[in-house]
C-alpha cells in the first residue's frame, strides 16, 4: 500500500498521539485483554477446582505458583525470536503465532475428557501460561514500538488498561455461565469466553500495517518527537538485537531492577487473585457466582491507576512513579484484611488497592524500555516477564500460610499472607530508591542512587531521541 495513502494530517505538537497509533493501540488493546482473561478464569473458578478435587490449600498454592512461574519459560527465547523477526508493524508475524498458542490451549481446558485429572488440568494450563507470558511481553513490546518515546508512559499504561479491565468483564462473565449452568460446569468458562480472540486478531494484522507504521513513524519527527527505539529498522528483515544483549541487559541495574521489581508487584498480583475468592468462598461464606463477581472489583480502578500513574510517570519520571506505588500497595495490603466486615469495606479497600496493583507494570515497561538498547526492546521487557513468573511463586507460601494458620476457613491463615505480601511491596520501593536512575521526566538531573546513569544506559539509550 502506498505512502501517500496514510499520509499525516498538519502537525499538532499539542495532541497526544498519530491516528494510526491509537488504531494500533486499540488492536493491541484488545489482544492483551483476551490473553489476560486466558490467564485470570483459572483464578475465578479456583472454589469449583478445589470442590471437584479435593485438595488443600498447600496443593492449590503449588498449582497456582508453578501455573504462574510457567509464564516465564517461553519470554526469553521468543522475545529473541521476536526481535529478529522485525519490529513495529512486523510484529505481528511473530505475535499471532504466540497468541494462537494461549488460544487453543484454553479452549482444550474447556475439554472435560482432557481434565479429568489436577495433573492434567495443571498442564494444559501451564502450557496455555507459557505462551501467554511471551505474548504479554510482544504485545507490551509493539505498544512501546506505535508511540513516541515521550508519550509512551501515557500508552502503555492505556494498553495494560486491558489486563484489569478485560479481566473485569470476564470475571463478570464468569459469574453469568456459573450462575447460569451450576458451578459444576465451570468448564464452559475455557470452552466459550477465549472464543472472541479470534476476530480480534484478524483486527490486529489487518491494522498492523508498513503503510500505517511508515506514516507513524513520518508524523513523530514532524512533531518535533522521538521516534521509538528501533523505528528506524522497522521492517520484517530486520537485524534484531546484537549478541550478547541478555548478558548486557541483566547488567543494566535498570533493567534488571525493573524486572526484580516486576516480579515482586506479581506476587502481590498472583497472590491477592490467589487470596480474594478464597477468602470470600470460604471464610466470608459468598456463593461461588457472587465470588466471580466480588473477586475482581479492584480491576476497576486497576485500570484506572494504570492510565494515571503512566502519564504521572511521563511527568515526573518512572522511578518515583514507582516508589510512590509500591509504597501505596504495601498499605492496601495491610487494609485488605478488614474487607469481611462488610461488602461496603469489601469494595471500598478493593478499589483503594486497585489504584496500583496494575499501575506498576506499564511504569516498569516503560523504564526498561527506555534503558534497553536498540534492537533489543523485547529482551528487556521479557526479563520482566521472568521477574514476574518467579513472583508468581507467591501462592505456595500463601497456601502453607493459610494451612498454618487453620486452613480456609480460619481468617488467620489469610491474615499471615498479607503481612508477607506488604513486606514484598516494601522491598520493591527500597530497590526502585537505591538502584535504578531515572530515565524522564522533571527529576531526571536531580535523581540521586547508588548505581550510574551510564551503567543504565540512559545516555546511550537516549542518544539520537
Amino acid at each position: 500500500m502506498a505512502l501517500d495513502e496514510f499520509a499525516p494530517p498538519r502537525r499538532r505538537r499539542g495532541r497526544i498521539g498519530f491516528k494510526y497509533s491509537w488504531l494500533a493501540l486499540v488492536a493491541l488493546w484488545l489482544v492483551y485483554a483476551m490473553n489476560g482473561n486466558m490467564r485470570q478464569l483459572v483464578f475465578a473458578v479456583q472454589p469449583s477446582i478445589v470442590q471437584e478435587f479435593r485438595i488443600t490449600p498447600g496443593e492449590l498454592g503449588l498449582f497456582t505458583g508453578f501455573l504462574t512461574l510457567a509464564q516465564a519459560v517461553l519470554v526469553l527465547p521468543l522475545s529473541i525470536w521476536s526481535d529478529r523477526g522485525g519490529h513495529g508493524w512486523a510484529r505481528k508475524f511473530r505475535e499471532l503465532p504466540v497468541a494462537l498458542g494461549y488460544l487453543v490451549f484454553s479452549l482444550l481446558t474447556g475439554i472435560g475428557g482432557l481434565t479429568h485429572s489436577f495433573v492434567s488440568l495443571f498442564t494444559l494450563q501451564a502450557v496455555k501460561n507459557a505462551f501467554s507470558g511471551a505474548g504479554e511481553s510482544l504485545e507490551v513490546t509493539a505498544v512501546a514500538e506505535w508511540w513516541p518515546v515521550e508519550r509512551r508512559g501515557f500508552a502503555q499504561g492505556l494498553h495494560h488498561t486491558a489486563f484489569p479491565w478485560g479481566s473485569l468483564i470476564g470475571g463478570w462473565a464468569v459469574a453469568a455461565i456459573l450462575a447460569s449452568f451450576g458451578s459444576s460446569n465451570w468448564r464452559l468458562v475455557f470452552l466459550l469466553l477465549p472464543l472472541a480472540t479470534i476476530p480480534i486478531l484478524i483486527f490486529y494484522w489487518v491494522v498492523s500495517s508498513k503503510g500505517r507504521f511508515d506514516a507513524f513513524v513520518a508524523d513523530t519527527r514532524g512533531r518535533g518527537l522521538t521516534v521509538p527505539v528501533a523505528g528506524d529498522t522497522a521492517d520484517r528483515d530486520a537485524a534484531g538485537s546484537a549478541p550478547g544483549a541478555v548478558g548486557r541487559a541483566l547488567r543494566n541495574p535498570n533493567v534488571l531492577v525493573s524486572a526484580i521489581a516486576s516480579g515482586l508487584g506479581l506476587a502481590i498480583y498472583t497472590g491477592i487473585n490467589f487470596w480474594i475468592p478464597l477468602y470470600l468462598a470460604f471464610v466470608a461464606h459468598y456463593d461461588f457466582a457472587q465470588v466471580a463477581a466480588y473477586s475482581v472489583m479492584f480491576t476497576i480502578t486497576g485500570g484506572i491507576g494504570q492510565i494515571l500513574w503512566g502519564t504521572v510517570s511521563d511527568r515526573i519520571g518512572r522511578k518515583y512513579t514507582l516508589i510512590i506505588c509500591f509504597l501505596w500497595l504495601t498499605v492496601a495490603l495491610i487494609l485488605l484484611q478488614q474487607i469481611g466486615i462488610s461488602l461496603g469495606w469489601l469494595i471500598g479497600v478493593q478499589l483503594f488497592l486497585g489504584m496500583a496493583t496494575n499501575g506498576i507494570y506499564p511504569v516498569l515497561y516503560a523504564l526498561s524500555s527506555d534503558s534497553s538498547e536498540k534492537g533489543a526492546v523485547a529482551i528487556g521487557n521479557g526479563l520482566q516477564m521472568v521477574g514476574q513468573g518467579i513472583g508468581g511463586l507467591s501462592p505456595i507460601l500463601l497456601g502453607w500460610l493459610i494451612g498454618v494458620g487453620g486452613g480456609f476457613a480460619s481468617a488467620r491463615g489469610f491474615d499471615y499472607g498479607l503481612y508477607f505480601l506488604a513486606a514484598l511491596q516494601l522491598l520493591a520501593a527500597i530497590l526502585m530508591a537505591l538502584f535504578t536512575r531515572e530515565t524522564i521526566g522533571i527529576f531526571k538531573h536531580r535523581d540521586r542512587a547508588l548505581v550510574s546513569r551510564e551503567a543504565c544506559n540512559i545516555d546511550a539509550a537516549t542518544a539520537g531521541r
